[in-house]
């Protein structure tokens, strides 16, 4: 019953928690959450990512308008993704997500989640006997919980290195954990997040049918392999030692494969500090060689520190006494493995070492490895007053405002078939991205200082040689003079974001009052596009109750990737909205080239979507999300086409300012009402 992990308190127990949650999951068939946030105490524990590819070849469907062919193909995906999450001692995925890319008659299906424990409490109806739950959430220190291994440690699938965790010093956690989920409200973060992306490209044959999936299908392990060894590098340049919300994004074209990671790394107080980065050469060379080592060593170092103060990673220090050790080579396991009954106060003689951070080395043995040393010098950091991230919030800032700029930005670059290598397809995609994100920069930087939430990076491939690559975040400003808050303040206030209320629990109606808004933070230029204020009517609540307001104007339509509104409590969801869009032109060049026309075609997808919110008695648009933009272009003939599809909830918000004056308003008025029956005198 008992798990190597499991500590002095609790092991039993947690072991009858799992049992319990286990058979309360196993009716359904994939035990699959696509929720990226959860309420404090559902995520027990967190295992790390879970993905499964498959490379299919669509003109093997006899029958394309029969999804049967389809279905069995997913069932693969999604078994394979159970069966990884239950060698990890996990019985659930969460923040799972699917994707396809499609050149021809290949076909690419992606599958990826964070396996989980979850508590039994949420699964079930009523209350489990005995209060199991709170007892297990007694021994559970809060903020650290979810990092602790849901494994043995003395049967692991794979090698890593453990320690006991650096917060309640009882049980054992890894030393980097990855996960496609946000981070949890509960946990305990040291300094600031950051966005991490790795990029790669990889040139193919071109081919047909099954000698073109045989060469993806050759491709694939390499590619995620290289994405991961990126991911590792810039995690530990940044001095930071876990991923969330990370997303990563195969894409392929009819010569080239791309692949595109990114993620939000944060420093969770409860795992090992990590360590650095050494740059080794394979074989021995001359003097200068070694000195150019030297040199791209200091620089490695010198970044790592000015991570560290630039996102204000300061770990409290640790004592060596609860320094954990690396798990035993094989040949030591057949001794060290015990009955799962035994207590796991043995677990202490496994501790043979203390407190060594090993580096982590990179050797350079090859043009691909220079290739990744060169990445990571060349990540240049956000500028001062600017932040980044994928998640909803950036770890580290609470003091958000209720300043907020949506944006979506398409970039297309037509790439040279001369002499074109991996190497130099690299550097050009690198450079593609990070100029994106410069020019980004740049033009909020009346906003500063505001951090860029919710950047979803999204790569196509709609030509040969051409790459699309589309970026949708929101910029929100913060107050830096502002005192932080404490965690579980800013626990509360994130959950009260996402609340509802009945209209009947209320003491009045909530009605759309109008707020002052400010002015866009920058003109859109090229293939640039923001959210920008259009004039609403009033006649979307003529029949309804006045409010309080009701004779101020009412203000634009919100718009936002996040779930929530900074500084609002959101009162009513309208409805989920789907909306496709389709443009063409036959003169190009007359319209501005392909800026102007995808930035005037984003444009009116904005207006239209907000003008279909407002007549739905709306006033926001939440979990704002551009599914697909698909642009083609024949430049001999002047012409393009793009086809664009989004998503959303329209949603009714109150400003929380608003809701305060009119809760003291109505407060007042019912103090100066008498009661019936109230006699005065």
């Amino acid at each position: 019953m008992g798990s190597g992990s499991a500590g002095k308190e609790g092991g039993p127990f947690k072991a009858l928690l799992r049992q319990q949650t286990q058979s309360a999951l196993e009716q359904r068939e994939f035990p699959f959450l696509t929720l990226t946030a959860f309420p404090p105490g559902l995520l027990v524990h967190v295992g790390g990512v879970v993905s499964a590819r498959s490379v299919k070849l669509l003109d093997r469907i006899h029958n394309p308008d029969e999804p049967e062919t389809r279905d069995a193909w997913w069932a693969e995906i999604r078994q394979e993704i159970k069966s990884h999450a239950k060698a990890l001692g996990c019985h659930a995925v969460v923040g799972y997500s699917e994707s396809t890319s499609i050149c021809e008659e290949v076909c690419i299906l992606s599958a990826s989640g964070t396996a989980a424990v979850l508590n039994p409490r949420f699964l079930q109806e009523g209350t489990v006997e005995g209060s199991l739950e709170q007892r297990i959430e007694e021994n559970l220190p809060v903020g650290c919980g979810f990092c602790h291994i849901p494994y043995d440690e003395l049967n692991m699938p794979f090698p890593a290195h453990l320690t006991y965790c650096y917060n309640c010093r009882k049980q054992k956690v890894p030393d980097v954990l990855f996960t496609t989920i946000d981070l949890p409200t509960d946990a305990v973060v040291v300094g600031k997040g950051c966005l991490i992306q790795a990029r790669l490209c990889r040139l193919k044959k071109k081919a047909q049918a099954e000698a073109n999936a045989t060469a993806i299908s050759n491709l694939l392990p390499f590619m995620e392999y290289e994405v991961h060894t990126q991911l590792m590098n810039k995690l530990k340049l940044k001095g930071m030692n876990a991923l969330f919300g990370l997303r990563i994004q195969i894409t392929v074209g009819e010569n080239m494969l791309m692949g595109l990671a990114s993620a939000t790394g944060v420093y969770l107080a409860a795992l090992p500090t990590p360590g650095g980065i050494q740059i080794a050469g394979k074989t021995p060379s001359d003097g200068s060689y070694e000195q150019h080592i030297s040199h791209m060593q200091k620089r490695i170092n010198d970044t790592i520190a000015k991570n560290k103060e630039l996102y204000e990673i300061n770990p409290p220090e640790v004592s060596e006494e609860i320094i954990g050790s690396p798990i035993p080579e094989p040949r030591q396991r057949s001794r060290l493995l015990r009955s799962q009954s035994e207590s796991s106060d043995e677990v202490t003689e496994l501790d043979l070492s203390h407190g060594k951070k090993d580096a982590f080395v990179l050797e350079i043995d090859d043009t691909d490895a220079m290739e990744d040393v060169h990445s990571l010098l060349t990540d240049v950091p956000p500028p001062s007053g600017f932040y980044s991230c994928n998640t909803e919030i950036m770890p580290g800032i609470n003091n958000w405002t209720s300043e907020i700029q949506m944006f979506t930005s398409v970039r297309v670059v037509r790439l040279s078939s001369l002499n074109l290598t991996n190497q130099a397809l690299n550097k050009n995609f690198n450079g593609l991205c990070e100029n994106l994100l410069k020019s980004l920069y740049f033009k909020l930087r009346s906003m500063t200082p505001c951090c860029l939430c919710h950047v979803n990076f999204t790569v196509s491939l709609p030509e040969d040689e051409l790459i699309q690559v589309t970026v949708t975040a929101v910029a929100i400003t913060f107050d830096k003079n502002q005192a932080l808050q404490t965690t579980k303040a800013h626990a509360e206030k994130t959950l009260q974001r996402a609340s509802t209320d009945n209209d009947e629990l209320l003491q009045f109606p909530l009605e759309l009052c109008s707020d002052s808004l400010p002015a866009p933070a920058f003109s859109a230029t090229k293939a640039v596009t923001v959210e920008k204020a259009s004039p609403m009517g009033d006649g979307n609540f003529r029949n309804r109750s006045a409010p309080p307001c009701a004779s101020s104007t009412v203000g634009v339509v919100k718009m936002t990737p996040l779930s929530f509104i900074p500084g609002a409590k959101i009162t009513r969801y309208l409805g989920i909205i789907n909306m496709f869009f389709i443009r063409e032109t036959t003169s190009l060049r007359e319209e501005g080239g392909v800026s102007g026309f995808l930035h005037a075609f984003i444009a009116e997808v904005f207006a239209m979507v907000r003008a279909h919110v407002a007549a739905l008695g709306g006033n926001a648009v939440v979990s704002y999300i551009m599914k697909q933009c698909v642009f083609m272009e024949n430049p001999s003939k002047n012409q393009a086409q793009c086809l664009i599809n989004v998503s959303g909830d329209a949603v009714v918000f109150v400003r929380e300012s608003d809701l305060e004056a009119m809760t003291t308003q109505q407060s007042a008025v019912n103090c100066q009402t008498p009661c019936p029956g109230e006699v005065t005198t």
